[in-house]
């Protein structure tokens, strides 16, 4: 699906119509909302689970709500948009969860700097005081034993309870790299709407008349965090600027 999604961001007219020649275009969409919409008991969604994967959708999405009225329909532009808006919150949501990860792995790395530094001062005060040294190595054999212990455990539960897990949170998008890690899709997404609403203002209107408040919410939303996004990699360019011009 992320083929056909990345077909459709680079030329969305071009790619249905050959899904259309080899009469397979009801088919493939159809199962492709039907992985958007397949949950775990959690919650956590079954399919598109990595940043990348959410991304991707969200572009190919976005791409097809341009389309005439001949190649996407009212109803199926509604459903597209309405799948393009929840998924965008989802990823929205999974890169600020990571964010707090990451976030909190560094104040954990801190810490634990700050400890070492901390047993380097005991370790002096105990030897100073008389202390025998084989005490401080019981306790830290004791600390790894409970840490051994609690990722054991943690291993355990986690296979024990894979379909209530949200394993959405892979390493592996940090080693994705793609010509589309420029493009940020809730701006894409905005532009899109902008773009349509001005080449084909009855359509727009009636796409968004048939939205009911959660969607509408969703929608504004979306609007929000493309703004906020917007600051967000100006102000990361300035940024790269400064570095660049001080190196």
């Amino acid at each position: 699906m992320q083929v056909i999604a990345d077909a459709l961001y680079y030329n969305a007219s071009l790619t249905l119509n050959i899904l259309q020649k080899l009469g397979i275009a009801t088919e493939v969409f159809n199962l492709w909302f039907q992985m958007l919409g397949q949950t775990k008991k959690s919650g956590a969604r079954v399919n598109f689970k990595r940043e990348h994967d959410k991304k991707v959708c969200c572009l190919g999405l976005t791409s097809l709500l341009p389309l005439p009225v001949d190649q996407l329909p009212g109803e199926a532009l509604e459903r597209v948009f309405k799948a393009a808006l929840e998924l965008l919150v989802a990823y929205k949501d999974q890169v600020a969860e990571a964010a707090k990860e990451d976030e909190a792995e560094d104040d954990d790395d801190m810490h634990g700097l700050q400890t070492d530094e901390d047993d380097d001062e005991d370790d002096g005060s105990d030897k100073e005081m008389g202390v025998d040294a084989e005490e401080g190595d019981e306790a830290d054999s004791t600390r790894l034993q409970k840490l051994a212990a609690q990722a054991k455990a943690f291993r355990s539960h986690d296979s024990e309870e894979d379909d209530d897990s949200d394993d959405d949170f892979s390493d592996d998008d940090e080693e994705l790299q793609s010509p589309l890690d420029e493009v940020d899709p809730f701006i894409f997404f905005v532009e899109t709407i902008k773009a349509m609403q001005a080449s084909d203002p009855l359509r727009f209107q009636s796409l968004t008349q048939t939205l009911d408040f959660h969607y509408q919410a969703l929608a504004n939303g979306v609007a929000q965090h493309a703004e906020l996004r917007r600051v967000e990699i100006e102000k990361e360019k300035m940024e790269k600027a400064s570095v660049t011009a001080a190196s």
